[in-house]
């Protein structure tokens, strides 16, 4: 662009000296001469035209080059890890404590769980609402937030597990909370945990209450009957369950593992799948595959002291009875206990995942391999 400057500049100039000389011509009287204009002229005028607009110019490419520059820091900051960068929503699991950095420009949208806002700058844009978010408020589900020009927006999670899509670059401060989430790959690598189906957040649903059927299925995979529950042709007594459950419920009910809720106005059974459960109800299966019992004329422990009791044979901590009487019950929860009770000792010796290994579940190695790169510690 300079060379242009200079070329335009110095021909203007040129012409002009040129019409001097060609008057002269015409004239018989020579204002200047040729070797002059060749040699001596035109060099001054190119150096002086050259000066000029590298002057005018030095500032435009001082700050061109600056901008290049913090271009240049901030892809080096990303290359080191400091930062992300979504090109558009995308969802990630997040946990207790987690804190999602949002720079300017970027967006985010929470699918599960709660979280609270806070920023510093402009602000932050509900654009779903059409409105300014408060900081320090409570994120919306299913809105989606943006934060303005200059300004870092900072959502921190609330809920034990939450399901956030962050669009743009954004940066993420771990807690040290419980990582259900990790929990939950483990057990889905191993086969023994699957998604509902829902379209985001792996499937897993970690934030939703757990139900008496999820319980019946976790029971069976984690004693490795699952296979065996789902080529059963046991009957099916109870007439409230559908048809991609009724194997489980059949077998189970077969087994004595369970057992229904009473009669609909018909006198029908009912299992009552999509009733919540709760803690006690789901270590009463736990430890009823430990080898424990509930039944008979001399039951180990009951339904409602299945925790206590847990805590008693070491199947829990102190910690986690504490976590179950503080929190909701939620699919978290049932990943939780699900995964520590693999290793939890049985009342005729060994663990358990050794009877799910003997029943035709993961095998040992696929146990240990999975396991290793799990560093959850127990509440």
């Amino acid at each position: 662009m300079k060379r242009t400057a200079v070329i335009l500049l110095a021909a203007a100039i040129l012409v002009s000296g040129a019409a001097a000389y060609a008057s002269g011509v015409l004239t018989g009287e020579s204002l200047i001469s040729k070797s002059y204009l060749n040699l001596t002229y035109l060099p001054d005028v190119e150096e002086q035209v050259s000066q000029r607009v590298e002057e005018r110019t030095q500032a435009a490419y001082q700050s061109a080059l600056e901008a290049l520059n913090q271009k240049h820091s901030a892809y080096l900051a990303l290359a080191a890890g400091e930062q992300s960068y979504a090109s558009a929503l995308t969802d990630l699991r997040f946990k207790a404590g987690d804190v999602v950095t949002l720079s300017a420009g970027s967006g985010g949208m929470l699918l599960a769980g709660s979280a609270s806002l806070s920023y510093s700058g402009s602000g932050v844009v509900d654009v779903t609402a059409g409105q300014a978010a408060s900081s320090g408020s409570a994120l919306s589900l299913r809105h989606r937030y943006l934060a303005g020009e200059q300004t870092t927006a900072s959502i921190t999670v609330t809920s034990d597990t939450a399901v956030l899509s962050v669009e743009g670059y954004y940066s993420v401060a771990p807690s040290s909370g419980v990582d259900y989430n990790a929990l939950a790959d483990a057990l889905a690598a191993l086969g023994l945990f699957q998604g509902s189906g829902t379209a985001y957040g792996s499937g897993y649903d970690l934030e939703v209450s757990s139900t008496r059927i999820m319980g019946v299925v976790m029971f069976l995979r984690l004693i490795g009957e699952e296979e065996a529950a789902l080529s059963s042709t046991a009957v099916n007594p109870f007439a409230d369950t559908p048809a991609w459950c009724d194997r489980y419920v059949a077998y189970a009910y077969e087994k004595g593992y369970t057992n229904g809720v009473g009669s609909n106005s018909a006198g029908q059974p009912c299992f009552a799948p999509d009733r919540e459960i709760s803690a006690e109800e789901y270590m009463t299966l736990i430890l009823r595959a430990l080898g424990y019992t509930d039944s008979g004329s001399a039951p180990d422990f009951t339904w409602d002291t299945a925790v206590v009791k847990s805590v008693e044979w070491g199947v829990l901590t102190a910690g986690e009875q504490a976590m179950l009487a503080q929190r909701e019950f939620l699919r978290a929860q049932i990943v939780y206990l699900s995964y520590f009770s693999l290793n939890a000792a049985r009342k005729d010796g060994g663990v358990l995942l050794d009877r799910t290994v003997s029943s035709g579940g993961p095998s040992r190695s696929q146990f240990e391999q999975v396991m290793s790169g799990v560093s959850v510690p127990r509440l």
